[in-house]
Protein backbone atom coordinates (compact mmCIF):
# COMPACT_ATOMS: atom_id res chain seq x y z
CA UNK A 1 0.00 0.00 0.00
CA UNK A 2 2.88 2.41 0.77
CA UNK A 3 4.53 1.79 -2.60
CA UNK A 4 1.61 2.16 -4.25
CA UNK A 5 0.79 5.72 -2.68
CA UNK A 6 4.42 6.81 -3.28
CA UNK A 7 3.76 6.27 -6.56
CA UNK A 8 0.70 8.26 -6.91
CA UNK A 9 2.43 10.77 -5.28
CA UNK A 10 4.56 11.47 -7.46
CA UNK A 11 2.60 10.95 -10.41
CA UNK A 12 0.87 14.25 -9.25
CA UNK A 13 4.12 15.88 -8.30
CA UNK A 14 5.08 15.07 -12.00
CA UNK A 15 1.89 16.97 -13.30
CA UNK A 16 2.15 19.37 -11.20
CA UNK A 17 6.22 20.05 -12.12
CA UNK A 18 5.08 19.98 -15.91
CA UNK A 19 2.24 22.23 -15.42
CA UNK A 20 4.44 25.30 -14.10
CA UNK A 21 6.87 24.77 -17.12
CA UNK A 22 8.06 27.99 -18.74
CA UNK A 23 6.08 28.03 -22.32
CA UNK A 24 8.27 27.68 -25.20
CA UNK A 25 8.97 30.05 -27.83
CA UNK A 26 7.35 27.94 -30.52
CA UNK A 27 4.13 27.73 -28.18
CA UNK A 28 3.91 31.68 -27.26
CA UNK A 29 4.00 31.98 -30.98
CA UNK A 30 1.19 29.42 -32.14
CA UNK A 31 -0.81 30.86 -29.46
CA UNK A 32 -0.94 33.84 -31.27
CA UNK A 33 -0.99 33.17 -34.35
CA UNK A 34 -4.47 31.21 -33.74
CA UNK A 35 -5.89 34.90 -32.69
CA UNK A 36 -8.22 36.14 -35.09
CA UNK A 37 -6.98 39.03 -37.39
CA UNK A 38 -3.33 37.72 -37.07
CA UNK A 39 -1.68 37.09 -39.98
CA UNK A 40 1.94 36.18 -38.70
CA UNK A 41 4.12 36.15 -35.50
CA UNK A 42 7.33 35.96 -34.76
CA UNK A 43 8.59 35.60 -30.89
CA UNK A 44 12.03 36.92 -29.73
CA UNK A 45 13.63 35.97 -26.23
CA UNK A 46 16.22 34.19 -24.46
CA UNK A 47 14.43 30.37 -23.72
CA UNK A 48 11.15 29.38 -22.60
CA UNK A 49 9.29 32.26 -20.67
CA UNK A 50 12.29 34.80 -21.18
CA UNK A 51 10.28 36.83 -23.85
CA UNK A 52 12.66 40.39 -25.38
CA UNK A 53 10.21 41.32 -28.12
CA UNK A 54 7.04 40.05 -30.30
CA UNK A 55 6.40 41.08 -33.57
CA UNK A 56 2.52 40.32 -34.79
CA UNK A 57 1.58 41.57 -38.11
CA UNK A 58 -2.21 41.77 -38.25
CA UNK A 59 -5.36 42.71 -41.12
CA UNK A 60 -7.00 45.93 -40.52
CA UNK A 61 -10.72 44.80 -39.81
CA UNK A 62 -9.79 45.37 -36.17
CA UNK A 63 -7.52 47.84 -34.34
CA UNK A 64 -3.86 47.31 -33.05
CA UNK A 65 -4.90 48.00 -29.78
CA UNK A 66 -7.40 45.53 -29.34
CA UNK A 67 -5.35 42.62 -30.90
CA UNK A 68 -2.86 43.66 -28.15
CA UNK A 69 -5.15 43.09 -25.53
CA UNK A 70 -6.13 39.76 -27.25
CA UNK A 71 -2.62 38.47 -27.36
CA UNK A 72 -2.11 39.46 -23.29
CA UNK A 73 -5.37 37.58 -22.34
CA UNK A 74 -4.40 34.96 -24.48
CA UNK A 75 -1.17 34.41 -23.56
CA UNK A 76 -2.57 34.87 -19.41
CA UNK A 77 -5.42 32.55 -19.86
CA UNK A 78 -3.33 29.60 -22.29
CA UNK A 79 -0.19 29.88 -21.26
CA UNK A 80 0.13 31.58 -17.61
CA UNK A 81 2.54 34.16 -19.33
CA UNK A 82 2.49 37.57 -18.56
CA UNK A 83 3.62 39.82 -21.26
CA UNK A 84 4.32 43.69 -20.79
CA UNK A 85 2.44 45.12 -23.84
CA UNK A 86 5.31 47.49 -24.13
CA UNK A 87 7.47 44.15 -25.60
CA UNK A 88 4.28 43.81 -28.04
CA UNK A 89 4.76 45.76 -31.56
CA UNK A 90 1.77 44.93 -34.00
CA UNK A 91 2.08 45.97 -37.60
CA UNK A 92 -1.03 46.47 -39.63
CA UNK A 93 -1.55 46.31 -43.47
CA UNK A 94 -4.09 46.92 -45.76
CA UNK A 95 -6.29 44.14 -47.45
CA UNK A 96 -4.51 44.12 -50.78
CA UNK A 97 -1.05 43.96 -48.60
CA UNK A 98 -2.51 41.14 -46.50
CA UNK A 99 -3.57 38.88 -49.36
CA UNK A 100 0.40 39.90 -51.03
CA UNK A 101 1.75 38.97 -47.42
CA UNK A 102 0.05 35.72 -47.46
CA UNK A 103 1.67 33.27 -49.70
CA UNK A 104 -1.66 31.12 -50.02
CA UNK A 105 -1.49 28.61 -52.62
CA UNK A 106 -4.39 27.42 -54.58
CA UNK A 107 -5.70 23.84 -56.48
CA UNK A 108 -4.85 23.67 -60.02
CA UNK A 109 -5.68 19.95 -61.38
CA UNK A 110 -6.21 16.25 -59.52
CA UNK A 111 -5.30 13.07 -61.05
CA UNK A 112 -5.48 9.19 -59.90
CA UNK A 113 -4.45 6.19 -61.87
CA UNK A 114 -4.19 3.12 -61.18
CA UNK A 115 -2.64 0.07 -62.48
CA UNK A 116 -1.21 -3.83 -61.22
CA UNK A 117 0.89 -2.52 -59.47
CA UNK A 118 0.63 0.58 -58.29
CA UNK A 119 -1.66 3.62 -57.49
CA UNK A 120 -0.36 7.06 -58.21
CA UNK A 121 -1.89 10.69 -56.89
CA UNK A 122 -0.45 13.72 -58.50
CA UNK A 123 -1.80 17.33 -57.26
CA UNK A 124 -0.65 20.17 -59.18
CA UNK A 125 -0.98 23.44 -57.06
CA UNK A 126 -0.19 27.03 -58.16
CA UNK A 127 0.46 30.82 -57.10
CA UNK A 128 0.38 33.41 -59.46
CA UNK A 129 2.06 32.33 -62.46
CA UNK A 130 4.08 29.42 -60.95
CA UNK A 131 2.49 25.64 -60.51
CA UNK A 132 3.68 22.95 -57.99
CA UNK A 133 3.43 19.61 -58.67
CA UNK A 134 3.38 16.72 -56.18
CA UNK A 135 3.14 13.06 -56.24
CA UNK A 136 2.57 10.04 -53.83
CA UNK A 137 2.11 6.48 -54.72
CA UNK A 138 1.01 3.11 -53.07
CA UNK A 139 0.96 -0.44 -54.24
CA UNK A 140 -2.21 -0.95 -55.89
CA UNK A 141 -3.37 -4.15 -53.59
CA UNK A 142 -3.03 -1.58 -50.50
CA UNK A 143 -3.66 2.45 -50.65
CA UNK A 144 -6.31 4.66 -49.48
CA UNK A 145 -7.27 7.06 -52.14
CA UNK A 146 -8.22 10.59 -50.03
CA UNK A 147 -4.31 10.13 -48.03
CA UNK A 148 -2.85 9.81 -50.66
CA UNK A 149 -4.52 12.85 -52.49
CA UNK A 150 -3.38 14.55 -49.11
CA UNK A 151 0.05 13.05 -48.99
CA UNK A 152 0.74 14.30 -52.97
CA UNK A 153 -1.04 17.88 -52.04
CA UNK A 154 1.81 18.18 -49.22
CA UNK A 155 4.62 17.21 -51.50
CA UNK A 156 3.79 19.92 -53.77
CA UNK A 157 3.87 22.13 -50.59
CA UNK A 158 6.91 21.08 -50.25
CA UNK A 159 8.30 22.10 -53.52
CA UNK A 160 6.47 25.33 -53.37
CA UNK A 161 8.97 25.54 -50.24
CA UNK A 162 12.23 24.65 -51.93
CA UNK A 163 11.79 27.69 -54.21
CA UNK A 164 10.49 30.04 -52.04
CA UNK A 165 12.81 29.18 -48.43
CA UNK A 166 16.31 29.21 -49.81
CA UNK A 167 17.54 28.13 -46.49
CA UNK A 168 16.85 24.40 -45.53
CA UNK A 169 17.66 24.72 -42.17
CA UNK A 170 14.40 27.47 -42.26
CA UNK A 171 12.32 24.63 -44.53
CA UNK A 172 9.92 22.72 -42.51
CA UNK A 173 8.79 19.06 -43.06
CA UNK A 174 5.13 18.47 -44.01
CA UNK A 175 3.37 15.01 -42.76
CA UNK A 176 -0.10 13.70 -42.79
CA UNK A 177 -1.27 11.94 -39.42
CA UNK A 178 -4.63 11.15 -40.86
CA UNK A 179 -7.30 11.89 -42.95
CA UNK A 180 -11.43 11.59 -42.25
CA UNK A 181 -14.77 11.76 -44.38
CA UNK A 182 -17.06 13.12 -41.73
CA UNK A 183 -20.50 13.11 -42.37
CA UNK A 184 -23.55 14.82 -40.95
CA UNK A 185 -26.94 14.48 -40.97
CA UNK A 186 -28.56 18.30 -41.69
CA UNK A 187 -24.99 19.22 -43.43
CA UNK A 188 -22.91 18.11 -46.47
CA UNK A 189 -20.02 15.74 -45.81
CA UNK A 190 -16.49 17.22 -45.22
CA UNK A 191 -12.94 15.65 -45.55
CA UNK A 192 -10.86 16.55 -42.02
CA UNK A 193 -6.91 16.48 -42.27
CA UNK A 194 -4.53 16.32 -39.65
CA UNK A 195 -1.13 17.61 -40.45
CA UNK A 196 2.21 17.57 -38.16
CA UNK A 197 4.73 20.36 -39.53
CA UNK A 198 8.18 20.16 -38.23
CA UNK A 199 10.36 22.65 -38.27
CA UNK A 200 13.59 23.79 -36.16
CA UNK A 201 11.49 24.74 -33.20
CA UNK A 202 10.04 21.62 -32.17
CA UNK A 203 6.46 20.14 -33.93
CA UNK A 204 2.89 21.31 -33.92
CA UNK A 205 -0.08 19.77 -35.51
CA UNK A 206 -2.07 21.57 -38.23
CA UNK A 207 -6.13 20.72 -38.63
CA UNK A 208 -8.08 21.53 -42.18
CA UNK A 209 -11.63 20.85 -43.26
CA UNK A 210 -13.07 20.91 -46.41
CA UNK A 211 -16.67 20.23 -47.78
CA UNK A 212 -17.02 17.89 -50.44
CA UNK A 213 -18.55 19.77 -53.34
CA UNK A 214 -17.66 18.20 -56.61
CA UNK A 215 -15.44 15.17 -55.58
CA UNK A 216 -13.83 13.64 -52.60
CA UNK A 217 -10.48 14.13 -54.44
CA UNK A 218 -10.93 17.67 -54.46
CA UNK A 219 -12.02 18.12 -50.79
CA UNK A 220 -8.84 16.41 -49.10
CA UNK A 221 -6.77 19.07 -51.46
CA UNK A 222 -8.55 21.23 -50.49
CA UNK A 223 -8.65 20.42 -46.59
CA UNK A 224 -4.97 20.08 -46.60
CA UNK A 225 -4.76 22.71 -48.18
CA UNK A 226 -6.68 24.77 -45.30
CA UNK A 227 -4.63 23.39 -42.63
CA UNK A 228 -1.25 24.38 -43.86
CA UNK A 229 -1.91 27.72 -45.76
CA UNK A 230 -2.28 30.10 -43.10
CA UNK A 231 1.21 28.83 -41.85
CA UNK A 232 3.03 29.54 -44.76
CA UNK A 233 3.46 32.87 -44.34
CA UNK A 234 5.77 32.32 -40.96
CA UNK A 235 8.51 30.48 -43.42
CA UNK A 236 8.45 32.48 -46.59
CA UNK A 237 9.59 36.43 -46.23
Amino acid sequence: MGQKTGTAATAVWQRMSDSNKAPSIAAIEQTIKRLRNVLSARVAGNGPGDIEEVHVLIDNKRSPKQVGRDIESALMSELGLRVDHRKISIAQVRDSEARAAEPRLQLVNISFSVDRRAAQARVTLGRDDDSFAGLASAPSYDYEQLRMVAEATLHAVTEYLHTAVENDDLRPALVVQEVKLVGAREAEDSVTVSVKLIHGRGDETLLGSAPVRHDLWQAAACATLDAINRRLPWFVE
